[in-house]
């Protein structure tokens, strides 16, 4: 009797792919385990060029994506998209939402509506998720503006 073993999926590629399909500048940071925390990122990368795309769900109940620092104000999040409440999606939401999982969610995802704080166009270069959990990924912040359009809007503390 044969088994099939699943792969796991290599969320990274995906990434990469659709990257480079956009023409848009990238390297990716690979870690020898998952990155969880932004002082573990900072061992390997500068931690002021750490941004963090954190998936939110709206009392709509759609999907909003937060590009910020590491501190944010879910309370300017949800006077500035007029809902009742803000919280942070769950892991299997996230991936549902994003099509990345927890700890490796970029901004470029499948999330249409998108925050991002204006301390994030301080540098040149951001470094965010790079699609699986033990990379990231250093992105161009003017392709970030550029290609998703965000609204700027400042949440930070």
């Amino acid at each position: 009797m044969w088994k099939l073993s699943q792969a796991k999926p290599n969320y990274s590629e995906s990434l990469r792919a659709s990257l480079v399909s956009k023409g848009i500048w990238h390297r990716f940071i690979e870690f020898d385990e998952p990155v969880r925390t932004v002082e573990e990122a900072a061992r390997k990368v500068s931690a002021d060029r750490i941004i963090k795309s954190i998936v939110l769900v709206g009392s709509d109940k759609k999907p909003i994506l937060a590009i910020l620092p590491a501190k944010n104000s879910y309370k300017k999040v949800k006077t500035l998209l007029k809902v009742k409440d803000v919280r942070l999606a769950q892991p299997d939401e996230v991936l549902e939402h994003s099509g990345y999982p927890v700890g490796g969610v970029p901004p470029f995802n499948k999330i249409s509506r998108i925050l991002l704080d204006p301390t994030v166009q301080r540098n040149a270069r951001s470094i965010a998720g790079g699609g699986d959990p033990d990379k990231l990924v250093e992105l161009e912040t003017r392709d970030i503006l550029e290609f998703l359009d965000p609204i700027i809007a400042d949440f930070s503390v």
